[in-house]
């Protein structure tokens, strides 16, 4: 066998072997262990009243899914206030490249006046210059 094929039998098998051992250890790292009351040391609130007949939530979910969502919550607006940000700039950026355009625009017609010869605009220049 070529030491290529070689090496690619032996990435199967150490990936495989290591995908295991991740599981099994994934596994035995989240089972839960009984914890006695009296080391709990922290009181939950009790999850809000149900309706007969469906399913309960313990406390440790209902804190739980309280503490995942306030998380949620928190991210988002993070990400609400950096969009905003980014538009602001957005903006500020349009708006400092269209009074840049204007002076470009306004020094050329000033040295074209004057009859001094001019450097020619770039292309791109020029069509963002006439799409305003």
């Amino acid at each position: 066998m070529e030491p290529s094929s070689w090496l690619g039998l032996l990435a199967v098998v150490v990936s495989t072997g290591g995908s295991a051992w991740g599981a099994w250890l994934g596994r035995t790292r989240t089972t839960v262990q009984d914890v006695p009351a009296s080391s709990e040391g922290v009181a939950l609130p009790a999850a809000p009243a149900q309706p007969t007949g469906t399913w309960t939530v313990s406390p440790e979910m209902y804190a739980w899914f309280q503490e995942q969502m306030a998380g949620l919550h928190t991210r988002m607006r993070s990400l609400e206030d950096l969009e905003k940000e980014s538009r602001s700039r957005a903006d500020r950026t349009e708006r400092l490249l269209g009074k840049a355009l204007d002076h470009i625009s306004q020094q050329d017609d000033r040295l074209q006046e004057a009859g001094i010869p001019l450097v020619p605009m770039d292309p791109e220049l020029i069509s963002a210059r006439d799409s305003r």
